[in-house]
């Protein structure tokens, strides 16, 4: 049986793009909507620079299944 290389590194890219949506949800999670300083804060939305929503970096991440 021949090994298929592009296969098996399609296989490795699909469970890398799971593993960063995953963190990246994680990270989302740690939020603390109840922060009343920037120092209490666990998500960084307090930071002005953040420019997209932790949900968008998944779907963002996640779409890269569809370009593999």
């Amino acid at each position: 049986m021949t090994e298929d290389p592009a296969a098996e590194w399609q296989a490795g890219y699909e469970v890398g793009v799971e593993a960063a949506a995953k963190a990246l949800e994680n990270d989302a999670k740690k939020c603390d909507c109840f922060a009343r300083m920037e120092v209490e804060c666990g998500c960084g939305a307090w930071d002005d620079n953040k420019s997209l929503t932790s949900a968008r970096a998944i779907e963002i991440v996640r779409a890269l299944k569809e370009l593999g």
